[in-house]
């Protein structure tokens, strides 16, 4: 019969029952969570392969990009020196002195007339002096006219090679300009797709962080379960210690009662045995009949 005031088994039954049982809810929540941990990782694995292909489309981008800007350089630079050019064109041309060779062939017909009038015409010596004066001003304003035509020829040639210099340099930077599209272009589709593995990584990142966070929240639940059942584990190893301790007591209360009895069986025996020799004597000496 179990000591009502002591550790009964059914106590100790019950207390087992509930470790066992929160042990089974820590061990529920563990799996719980490491489903949550499962999914976590793979979307890692996922981020983890999206961050390559970007990485890949962030490089061949930027070499795009730097190829184009080479181009870029190119083009502008080309530009610039023809749009110098053009100033410089531009500058010569101010030079220039309009219908100069037309000016040129007029004071020739001039002269040649003068000449003419001097040759075929009666003159007075005052008026002949008058015509010579005259044909030798136009004689020098015509050889100052001739060095500049001469001079603007030579510009007029230095022109032409000008354009066909800023022809070249325009060409040119077309041909550039082209290049940079071209890079533009195909930089253009990196980018594109570096955008959007961008947002498939934010959108990784939120599923990833929504499992971590649900992963944290039932690991949480497991260990506050876990230290229940360990405090119960301690309850229930008490428990037991606390009725070993009594089945000790009891033990050692029995078997001091058992010694008692054997000791008063042993002394009641003896008794009877003293009893017997007496009665023994007294029948031998006569003094009863029994």
């Amino acid at each position: 019969m179990e000591d009502e005031e002591g550790v009964s088994r059914k106590k100790i039954i019950g207390a087992e029952e509930k470790f066992r049982s929160l042990i089974d809810k820590r061990n529920e929540l563990n799996d719980e969570s490491k489903f949550f941990k499962e999914e976590r990782d793979s979307v890692n694995d996922k981020k983890k392969k999206v961050r390559e292909l970007l990485n890949d489309r962030i490089k061949k981008r930027d070499e795009l990009v730097k190829k184009s800007r080479v181009h870029k350089k190119k083009r502008n630079e080309m530009q610039k020196k023809a749009k110098q050019l053009i100033e410089f064109k531009k500058e010569k041309r101010e030079k220039l002195v309009d219908n100069l060779p037309e000016k040129v062939e007029e004071l020739n017909a001039e002269i040649k007339v003068m000449e003419m009038k001097q040759q075929t015409t009666q003159l007075s010596i005052q008026k002949e002096r008058d015509l010579i004066d005259t044909i030798r001003d136009r004689m020098k304003e015509l050889k100052e006219k001739e060095e500049l035509l001469g001079e603007q020829e030579g510009i007029l040639k230095e022109i032409g090679s000008l354009d066909k210099k800023i022809d070249e340099l325009f060409k040119k930077a077309d041909a550039e300009h082209e290049m940079v599209v071209k890079y533009s272009k195909e930089s253009r589709k990196f980018h594109d797709e570096v955008e959007k593995y961008y947002k498939e990584l934010n959108e990784m990142n939120k599923e990833s962080d929504d499992w971590h966070n649900k992963f944290l929240e039932v690991r949480e639940r497991a260990d506050h379960y876990h230290q229940r059942a360990m405090k119960m584990k301690e309850e229930v190893i008490g428990l037991k210690r606390e009725r070993a301790k009594e089945y000790r007591k009891q033990k050692e209360e029995l078997k001091k009662l058992n010694l008692s009895v054997e000791k008063e069986l042993a002394d009641e025996k003896k008794l009877k045995e003293k009893e017997d020799k007496i009665l023994e004597k007294l029948k031998k000496e006569g003094k009863i009949d029994i």
